[in-house]
């Protein structure tokens, strides 16, 4: 069963990517020390990173178990090591244990979540959305990464876009300002509009004040203020590309 608008990943799609980015993340941090900076979250070293990735999925893993009761993260005992250099380890555990409980739940099962989609599936993808960004985070401070598969990170545009109304932490309202995104290398064109009343979007082809084009990949690390307009191609008033990052970056 598939969820949301086009492009998406099936429920045990998203369980295969998240488990196989943990290990990833992990493989990484054996080789670094919890010191190393992240150019792309300059407050959190790779320690601090990687406890907030582990953090998510014992939160997100709870939810579901005690699905469709909301679970406060704060009364969570996440389990984390003492020592640091540990934290690899304990996120691959706490990915394995997620894809446990979600594998046997029904991604149709109603379930709390934060978001517009209030079903077990929102937590598979948002687990999935969010390390498969973090994974790259972490392997760009340690040399070259891999880019996020195409049609993940066409999914986790769509994610942001469809969940954005409730960050009551961003302010995206406007007057009608248009964002063109074109994917190169899967089925994926994005249309987003600021209005008055926040940020609407189609999937459509449709001329923009500005407009990207790049991989998958690259537009979603675009969006989230990883990747310079610079380093792609773009038409239009670039300088509303800098406004988006500020806006978006987490």
């Amino acid at each position: 069963m598939r969820f949301g608008p086009m492009g998406n990943l099936s429920h045990g799609e998203y369980i295969d990517s998240f488990t196989a980015d943990a290990a990833a993340i992990r493989d990484v941090f054996v080789k670094a020390v919890p010191e190393l900076s992240v150019p792309a979250t300059p407050e959190w070293d790779l320690g601090r990173l990687v406890k907030h990735i582990g953090t998510v999925f014992v939160w997100g893993t709870a939810v579901v178990e005690q699905r469709p009761e909301r679970v406060d993260p704060r009364s969570l005992d996440i389990g984390l090591p003492e020592e640091r250099s540990d934290y690899g380890e304990w996120l691959v555990r706490a990915a394995s244990k997620a894809a446990a409980v979600m594998s046997a739940a029904d991604p149709s099962d109603d379930c709390w979540s934060w978001g517009a989609d209030s079903h077990a599936v929102f937590w598979s993808r948002r687990l999935a959305n969010e390390i498969g960004v973090h994974r790259w985070d972490v392997q760009s401070a340690f040399g070259d990464p891999d880019p996020i598969a195409p049609q993940l990170a066409a999914d986790g545009l769509d994610e942001i876009l469809e969940n954005l109304t409730f960050r009551p932490d961003t302010d995206l309202r406007g007057v009608g300002e248009k964002l063109h995104l074109h994917a190169t290398d899967c089925d994926g064109e994005w249309l987003i509009t600021l209005g008055a009343e926040g940020v609407e979007f189609k999937h459509e082809h449709a001329k923009g004040d500005v407009a990207a084009r790049a991989t998958a990949s690259d537009l979603l690390l675009l969006i989230l203020g990883r990747v310079a307009p610079s380093s792609i191609e773009t038409f239009g008033d670039v300088e509303q590309l800098d406004r988006w990052q500020q806006r978006l970056k987490f």
